[in-house]
């Protein structure tokens, strides 16, 4: 994809450049785990003398709500960062960028991609953070059966792609539209649906059975529940492997198929 390097260091370089964005994009996902999942102590809800067992049966094996919740926060994350990439496109288009940017010798295809691998970029780095920070907090992630370089990236590998899928989803929105509000009120209707709607935050045992169905359905779940496999489980048996098989081939059909659409729409449509 011709100017694909160059624009995409455009990208990177607008986000480490602006401090205010840089540093509230690093210091949002910390207050996900250190008050969301600190409030949250389901040890409460359990009989006294149970509640290391019961805790364990109600979080799907997590010895405790952050342990559990951490895959939810990885993808959750991903997702919400993922969507506001289509909404530099719309950007780009109002200041007059995208105009420079097609009177030059490169694919339209690659403005979105640029994009959307800046966003994955990103996201990693979030992940890092959010991670270190859910270890060292109190009652914070444990690692209980070990963590290993198979586990590091079968969470890389989720976390690329749940936002990929949705960077590519909303950049394909982003496309044909030329009002940031239509797109911001796009974003505001189903981002806490997907959230809620899915294994994120809480367990399909936690959720209303017509919910609960529903969720496994939402590839926001499907990375959530990969994630959490490798942490909560660490070594996983065949039938856990073949589960999380599943996840991750779902995961990577919607990003092949996102992506094939992106690259068509975006050279066909992208105009000034």
């Amino acid at each position: 994809m011709s100017g694909l390097m160059p624009l995409f260091q455009r990208e990177i370089k607008k986000w480490y450049k602006d401090p205010i964005f840089f540093f509230v994009g690093m210091l949002q996902p910390l207050f996900w785990i250190a008050l969301f999942g600190s409030a949250l102590d389901f040890s409460k809800f359990v009989p006294s003398g149970q509640s290391t067992f019961g805790v364990s049966q109600i979080l799907d094996g997590a010895p405790n709500y952050i342990t559990f919740v951490i895959a939810g926060v990885l993808t959750t994350t991903a997702l919400f960062t993922g969507i506001f990439a289509g909404t530099n496109i719309i950007w780009d288009r109002r200041l007059g960028t995208l105009s420079r940017f097609l009177i030059s010798p490169i694919r339209r295809s690659s403005i979105v991609f640029t994009k959307i691998f800046a966003s994955i970029v990103r996201i990693l780095v979030q992940a890092v953070i959010l991670i270190a920070a859910a270890l060292i907090i109190p009652n914070g992630l444990v690692f209980q059966n070990g963590f290993n370089v198979f586990d590091a990236l079968v969470v890389i590998a989720s976390i690329t792609m749940i936002a990929f899928i949705f960077s590519s989803i909303f950049s394909l929105i982003a496309i044909r539209m030329t009002k940031m509000n239509s797109i911001f009120g796009i974003i505001n209707l189903i981002n806490l649906p997907l959230m809620f709607a899915s294994y994120a935050m809480f367990s399909k045992s936690m959720m209303a059975s017509w919910l609960g169905n529903i969720a496994q359905y939402n590839p926001v779940s499907w990375s959530a529940q990969a994630i959490r496999m490798v942490i909560v489980n660490g070594s996983l048996t065949a039938s856990q492997m073949g589960t999380l098989g599943l996840y991750l081939l779902g995961l990577f059909v919607l990003t092949v198929i996102l992506t094939i659409a992106c690259i068509i729409a975006s050279e066909k449509e992208i105009r000034e």
